[in-house]
């Protein structure tokens, strides 16, 4: 019988090289398996960054090219707030100076920007709140345009009432906040409130005020 070879380990026992092959392979395979988990973790962690920065500056940079080559301007925006910052300050300015007297041009103490930035860079004019874009449109002809598209490319979407408590409160579950079968449903119900015919006898009551 041939004798398996020996060799002395640190601790003074002698072990075969066939005993320590199964511990080797599992060793390999477990160095195998993290290896595996870590190159995952890090291409998902790429894949993350690269969506992040295609969402929070690709695409914004591509829409205000796009708007710019429209004739469409704004004020200068922050990569990631946006303007956000000078949107609040805009308003807290406006709304903590004192009232000189009642009048209805309640715009430019409720929405300070929208006055300010038509005048400074025209109308329509955007302005950004981190990577998303609000466009401002005013003028009978496009409220129209949008208040009768039947495409659906004009969506409410979670700029409305939804995600604001407070309006939310003061709107609620109206025409202004809802879409879809929603809206539909409540358009159904106030329609016949503003037949032409009503609204002129409501005309005359108001002008005779």
């Amino acid at each position: 019988k041939r004798k398996s070879k020996q060799r002395v380990n640190s601790f003074g026992s002698s072990t075969s090289e066939g005993s320590q092959t199964p511990f080797r392979i599992a060793k390999l395979q477990a160095m195998g398996a993290v290896a595996a988990l870590l190159l995952a973790g890090l291409l998902a962690a790429l894949t993350y960054v690269l969506r992040l920065v295609h969402s929070i500056l690709w695409v914004p940079h591509r829409l205000e090219r796009r708007l710019r080559r429209q004739g469409i301007r704004g004020p200068p925006r922050s990569l990631l707030s946006g303007n956000a910052a000078e949107y609040v300050a805009m308003t807290k300015a406006a709304q903590s100076a004192p009232l000189a007297s009642f009048h209805h041009g309640f715009i430019g103490r409720a929405a300070p920007q929208y006055r300010e930035w038509a005048a400074r860079y025209g109308r329509p004019f955007v302005f950004w709140f981190g990577p998303r874009p609000r466009l401002v449109v005013s003028g009978p002809e496009v409220a129209k345009a949008v208040l009768t598209d039947s495409t659906g490319a004009f969506e409410k979407g979670t700029t409305g009432s939804g995600n604001n408590p407070q309006a939310r409160q003061l709107i609620g579950e109206g025409l202004v906040g809802l879409t879809g079968e929603k809206w539909a449903h409540h358009r159904r119900v106030i329609s016949p409130a503003f037949n032409m015919e009503r609204v002129k006898v409501r005309r005359r009551f108001l002008n005779s005020d």
